[in-house]
């Protein structure tokens, strides 16, 4: 169970500032200039934006895929062409719904296969990687409020997508054994005349007080293993609540890992059905957690790395490729559609002659959100947020007025 009792245990003694929350000045998330939210997932280990949805319609899908394509009549046909892999189902009603959208064949405009230099790019918003010094995320805070605080990063650590100039926070729950309440009086009353340890103090209370509102029962239990696949459900169901809230924060990231699946990949069922169907929960209870007002007024974005082969691999998986799937959620949107310039599947149609040619750059997806979600010009976009990104445009239409 994730206590008070937990929270405070983290931030005592020599590892104070090293705990699972992040802290920075001022926790003043009612001060917010918006009441637009605005969630990031981070999909990393490279998605296999093919296996998430399948292009059944094209002609050479099944002979590409080999042992690894979907039988058309297992998938949730949500399109004449696409069809969402069977463990997305929670998904395809949002689709339904018109609270989806599926964009195929989107990539950054990275051309290798490193994860790490290509989580960077994502992260920073940058031409190449570690080419820029704060994340995207960062500097959207910075442009919409200032120095107000109003984005909270669920999970262990920082992200790059976060770090900068403008004041955020994080939030994890404690993973360490128990301590008694006459000691936390103690560590108290030691570090009394501490400002900063004093001041932090005060706004870890604040976090955790939200915390225990959004994670109760047997959730919290599951929430202690933070660091397990399971507890991506839960931390999102948990963000929901908290960005519900009216003094709650209006950004949030998330990280749901375990996508490089070279070896076993599977079809139907298997790891990368099981990690699909975590993936599928997750935003439900994001959902279920907001409430339709704070839903209504919402756009998560889910982005990964890249994609993986479009042809499977001796070892019944897939390597490192190029284009994937990125995949928008939220009652915010103009869903319930495809956004694609499908490239084909043929072998002269591939890149390289061996992943899915990326017709989409995710950076003009995003920047298209970020314009129309919170009005910011796309002349602020290229200079500020995706700096020298003139080029690659954005994409408009996909968030009501």
């Amino acid at each position: 169970m994730v206590t008070r009792r937990d929270f405070i245990k983290g931030m005592c003694g020599a590892a104070a500032l090293a705990s699972t929350v992040s802290f920075y000045p001022s926790l003043a998330f009612a001060n917010v200039r918006t009441d637009k939210r605005l969630v990031v997932v981070l999909l990393r280990g490279g998605m296999d934006g093919m296996a998430a949805l399948a292009p059944y319609g094209d002609k050479n899908y099944q002979s590409l895929r080999g042992d690894l394509s979907l039988n058309k009549d297992v998938l949730l046909r949500v399109d004449p062409f696409f069809g969402l892999h069977p463990s997305l189902e929670p998904l395809a009603n949002l689709y339904k719904k018109g609270e989806m959208i599926c964009v195929p064949a989107s990539a950054l405009p990275y051309r290798e296969r490193s994860h790490f230099d290509a989580q960077n790019m994502l992260e920073l918003g940058s031409s190449k990687p570690h080419g820029l010094k704060s994340g995207w995320l960062n500097r959207l805070v910075d442009t919409i409020n200032g120095d107000d605080n109003m984005a909270l990063a669920f999970g262990q650590g920082m992200p790059t997508i976060m770090r900068g100039h403008a004041s955020v926070n994080s939030w994890a729950p404690s993973v360490l054994p128990d301590v008694g309440d006459d000691y936390l009086s103690l560590i108290q009353k030691v570090y009394a005349n501490d400002k900063l340890f004093s001041q932090n103090f005060a706004r870890a209370m604040d976090i955790q007080d939200m915390a225990m509102d959004a994670v109760s029962g047997n959730e919290r239990k599951m929430t202690r293993k933070s660091r397990s696949p399971q507890a991506f459900v839960t931390m999102a169901g948990a963000a929901g609540q908290w960005l519900a809230k009216q003094e709650g924060p209006r950004i949030a990231t998330l990280e749901l890992g375990g996508w490089d699946t070279h070896v076993g990949q599977g079809t139907e069922g298997g790891r990368l059905a099981n990690n699909l169907s975590l993936f599928a929960r997750g935003i439900g209870e994001m959902k279920q957690g907001m409430g339709q007002s704070a839903w209504s007024k919402t756009v998560v974005i889910a982005l990964t790395e890249f994609g993986r082969t479009a042809r499977p691999n001796g070892n019944r998986g897939t390597d490192h490729g190029t284009a994937s799937t990125a995949f928008l959620f939220g009652g915010a949107l103009r869903g319930g559609r495809m956004v694609h310039k499908w490239p084909g599947l043929g072998d002269a149609d591939l890149y390289e002659g061996r992943d899915l040619r990326p017709t989409i750059d995710v950076n003009a997806i995003v920047k298209g959100v970020l314009h129309e979600h919170y009005g910011i010009s796309q002349r602020t976009l290229s200079r500020d947020i995706y700096p020298n990104s003139q080029n690659s445009g954005l994409i408009k239409g996909l968030v009501r007025a």
